[in-house]
């Protein structure tokens, strides 16, 4: 009886190997699913397939764009826009509750109601999408890097837009 299972157990193991085996790299290399529009939604560097090839298209990702009014600011590098929070990318402030954190939150209020346009990375961070914001033909990672003490974090910058 005991040889039996043994046997069994090896005979489960070598299927469980030959199936491991027989799974294309590509599955095995891409962490996540796609999203509606063939993007990998939360990786880095966001990258989109087209169906039925596994080709990236990095210069033919689809325009990820929010656009409405700034509804609240949270602080210096997250702003809510129609009620959806976006984390500004590759935008590094002090935090609220500091001096440099709490000068950052008030240049930042500035833009409250504000109608601005973002371009989605695809990446997420705890409940905030990320993205490169524009309100009035002025980029607001930009902004606040010149008149606050917010550094530009390019292990994020996705885009290469700073």
């Amino acid at each position: 009886m005991r040889t039996i299972i043994i046997y069994q157990v090896n005979l489960c193991l070598l299927i469980a190997c030959i199936l491991i085996a027989s799974i294309p790299s590509t599955v095995i290399g891409h962490s996540g699913g796609l999203n509606s529009e063939g993007c990998h939604s939360g990786s880095i560097p966001y990258h989109c397939h087209k169906a039925g090839n596994s080709e990236e298209l990095e210069d033919e990702r689809p325009a990820n764009l929010l656009e409405g009014d700034v509804t609240h600011v949270r602080d210096g590098d997250t702003i809510e826009v129609n009620g959806v929070p976006i984390r500004l990318a590759a935008l590094d402030c002090p935090e609220r509750g500091t001096e440099d954190g709490d000068l950052a939150l008030e240049k930042m209020r500035t833009f409250y109601a504000v109608k601005v346009r973002c371009e989605l990375t695809g990446g997420k961070t705890y409940d905030r999408l990320v993205g490169y914001c524009v309100a009035n033909g002025e980029d607001l990672g930009l902004h606040m890097i010149r008149t606050t003490l917010c550094k530009i974090w390019r292990k994020y910058d996705v885009f290469n837009k700073y």
